[in-house]
């Protein structure tokens, strides 16, 4: 799977938090050019509260989905108030060295009596590349969790893989059994996917591949990046680093957190795997911000909770002579060293995907600005943000950005009549002081009633203290 490449090309939601629907294309699919190996881009803007935050959470829950792992229970109010169900669908471009497909991996939630969630249907279909054009799209398989005749459909593909052995009838039963208890995907759980890829050839010949090409590259390429992340750098409790190493055959990706508010007790592996980070890190770092680096202060061995031996260490910053503990330097340098290592390989490799929230929190706008210019112009990978800091409007290519809308029925658009000489951060403002676009941008705000708000809350708070 190492030659495979996946690459998102669409995003849609439905009645997903305060989305009731919404639509988002990357720039390489507005463009037609779905078997692209360089930089797709892609910025969302709008008001608190707009739906912003809702695209990266619901990539967060494909992810866990398509590595099998299990959704928490409490992720029942993704589902908007009003409705019992919700649904998300992405569009993946797949290329091997033999052949090319669109995969749209769709999945519905609804929720339960104790207003958890759980997972009502999932379908996997594909369209394939015949050298000239897309085929017409196939249904691959079709889950659903009510369903009281066959575990998924079409009945051709169930009964293939009963024939071929038995035992899968139970084996399939039991697998729909586990994913509703464990809240994990049918399709992506380690019960069915190992059932679906244990198929011989000429069975699973066009549906194995996907499964395997969407569940490796959840596991190892796609980084979703929450809030979660951000609030502990914020607090200057943990550094996340996000990172993904490749030494030999071998790829080692996750989030390594290391405290910034005191030493860290860390494994030896752990070690090994931060001073690669760093080492690989500090050339870009110090083209970003002259001057800095950062290391590593070693305490020495320490004795750790399970018994084992590793290392009592602390990130330490450094400009020339001058050393200091990480924890001193600004939200936003930390910010940036806790994803550079992604950013890095985004920069390299056409199969990865960066979806992060308020990637603007604590970075000086200018560098913002020169990050994005460079990563559009010569990464090859995907970068998916959120940001209310508008200097990348006047930056990236206006494919480049969608802006949400204050219309939860058609939550997310490109902006409309953009000449080529137009400051797009310009139009985004005037749009919002005077309308122009299909959907209005910014729900007005009346500047006169905040002050009389703040007045009346003043006077309230007064009075009672009076009392």
């Amino acid at each position: 799977m190492n030659h495979t490449t996946v690459r998102i090309i669409e995003i849609e939601l439905s009645r997903f938090k305060n989305t009731h629907y919404g639509h988002i294309e990357m720039p390489s699919a507005i463009e037609k050019n779905y078997i692209s190996t360089t930089a797709d881009i892609l910025g969302i803007y709008g008001q608190n509260g707009s739906g912003k935050t809702a695209v990266v959470e619901a990539m967060s829950v494909i992810q866990m989905l398509l590595t099998g792992k299990s959704l928490p229970r409490e992720t029942g109010h993704y589902i908007t108030e009003d409705h019992d169900s919700c649904k998300i669908h992405v569009k993946f471009m797949i290329q091997t060295p033999t052949k090319s497909a669109m995969a749209d991996y769709t999945v519905q939630f609804q929720k339960t009596p104790d207003k958890s969630l759980e997972i009502s249907n999932e379908t996997l279909s594909t369209s394939l590349f015949n050298g000239e054009r897309f085929e017409s799209k196939k249904n691959l398989i079709d889950y659903s969790l009510s369903s009281k005749g066959p575990v998924f459909t079409p009945k051709y593909r169930f009964d293939e893989l009963v024939r071929s052995n038995e035992e899968n009838r139970i084996n399939l039963s039991v697998a729909k059994k586990l994913a509703q208890k464990n809240m994990v995907s049918f399709l992506f759980g380690i019960e069915g996917r190992s059932i679906f890829l244990s198929a011989p050839d000429n069975i699973s010949e066009d549906y194995a591949y996907i499964i395997e090409a969407l569940h490796q590259y959840a596991s190892i390429n796609l980084f979703v990046i929450t809030n979660a992340h951000s609030g502990s750098i914020s607090m200057n409790f943990m550094l996340p680093f996000a990172f993904r190493l490749e030494v030999g055959e071998k790829v080692a990706k996750g989030e390594l957190p290391i405290r910034l508010d005191g030493p860290s007790a860390i494994t030896k592996k752990q070690y090994e795997i931060l001073n690669h980070i760093i080492k690989d890190m500090n050339a870009v770092l110090s083209a970003m911000i002259p001057g800095l680096s950062i290391g590593i202060h070693n305490f020495g061995e320490q004795l750790l909770e399970n018994g084992s031996e590793g290392f009592k260490i602390e990130l330490i910053s450094k400009r020339e002579d001058i050393i200091i503990p990480l924890k001193y330097e600004s939200e936003g340098i930390i910010k940036i060293i806790s994803v550079l290592n992604v950013l890095m390989c985004i920069y390299n490799h056409p199969s990865m995907c960066l979806i992060i929230d308020e990637l603007d929190a604590g970075i000086y706008e200018y560098l913002l600005g020169e990050l994005l210019t460079v990563m559009e112009k010569g990464a090859r990978g995907q970068l998916i943000f959120t940001s209310h800091n508008l200097r990348a409007l006047e930056m990236l290519h206006k494919k480049s950005i969608v802006v949400s809308t204050t219309n939860p029925l058609n939550r997310y658009m490109r902006l409309q009549n953009v000449k080529n000489n137009n400051n797009l951060r310009d139009l985004y403002l005037r749009s919002i002081t005077l309308g122009g676009q299909r959907e209005e941008v910014y729900a007005e705000t009346d500047t006169v009633e905040i002050s009389r708000a703040f007045r009346r809350a003043g006077k309230g708070a007064f009075d009672d203290f009076q009392k």
